[in-house]
């Protein structure tokens, strides 16, 4: 049995949920974006060419040769990346260095061949990054290129200098900003919610005072209560012997005594709201838009009701 308090609290909490969920994954996401930006400490293993036994890697480097390729980096136009071998203890392997700062000594510029072996070789960092098809097939043009033969292909670039590369100036990822912006949609949407509430809040609490003071809430409470309601669950409006009940954004308590005309809204080109309403006018001149049609289903429903309330009020 339907109650006219349990609809009233019903309606009061309208969106209230949704609002409630939504700014907690708002919160979720905002605090995951706290945990993404905060400095961590990271593990970095030796280097394999071979196999990416970590996302982070170390490894020592005597010398390089090169640069086999250059590329400008996207995010800044002035730094020039390049790709260079590398010779160290994991052997000959494929590193990206920003060339603006080197400090691993470069062969035929820094030092020739044959002081190599005095070097003691410098340590360096970065992430372990597998070597696309585009890139390698870059690569081996322009390693054929310099030795003056097609010697290198896939089976021999991977033997020499395996399937992974050393990225010193890896691509930063903002995480933290992309789920702080996330969480700022959520937060508005959420904050919205609670703003939509508030206005049915304040639209039930008004229409209650209203009937209070013209002495027609109990009668009202009454009826709801104690009749055979017709509902029109799609269209949220309830017809009594005496009322037209519409719980939309908010309650509408309407006398069918009280009724002057009805009518249907035309579409606006103007407007916004592109929805379909019936219009009730009340002989105070008071206008009530009930009914909304949002799919094109809802039109019998829609014209079932409209017949039903101008055969009532006839």
């Amino acid at each position: 049995m339907k109650s006219f308090d349990r609809k009233i609290r019903e309606v009061r909490n309208k969106r209230l949920l949704l609002a409630i969920i939504v700014l907690i994954i708002a919160f979720i996401i905002f605090v995951l974006g706290i945990v993404e930006i905060v400095p961590k400490n990271i593990d970095y293993e030796e280097f394999n060419k071979n196999e990416k036994i970590s996302n982070y890697a170390k490894s020592k480097i005597y010398y390089l040769i090169g640069p086999v390729l250059e590329v400008k980096d996207q995010k800044d136009k002035s730094n020039i990346l390049g790709y260079y071998i590398a010779s160290g203890e994991e052997g000959l392997f494929i590193i990206r260095l920003n060339e603006n700062n080197i400090e691993i000594p470069i062969l035929g510029k820094d030092i020739e061949k044959d002081a190599t072996d005095t070097l003691e070789g410098i340590e360096v960092y970065g992430s372990v990054e597998l070597s696309s098809y585009s890139l390698r097939d870059t690569l081996y043009e322009r390693l054929n290129n310099l030795l003056n033969d097609n010697i290198v292909n896939d089976e021999s670039f991977d033997k020499v200098f395996g399937g992974y590369y050393l990225d010193t100036v890896p691509d930063v990822k903002n995480n933290g900003i992309k789920l702080f912006i996330l969480s700022g949609f959520f937060a508005i949407i959420g904050i919205l919610y609670i703003l939509i509430n508030k206005h049915i809040r304040s639209n039930v609490n008004e229409c209650l005072k209203e009937l209070k003071e013209k002495g027609e809430l109990e009668k009202v409470i009454e009826e709801f209560d104690n009749s055979k309601l017709i509902e029109y669950r799609s269209l949220q409006v309830y017809l009594s012997p005496s009322y037209i009940f519409s719980y939309g954004l908010g309650v509408d308590v309407i006398s069918f005594n009280d009724i002057q005309e009805v009518t249907v809204s035309k579409n606006d080109i103007n407007n916004r709201d592109k929805n379909k309403y019936i219009v009730i006018t009340t002989k105070d001149n008071r206008q009530y838009y009930i009914a909304p049609i949002r799919r094109k289903k809802q039109k019998v429903i829609f014209n079932e009701l409209l017949t039903k309330i101008k055969t009532i009020i006839e």
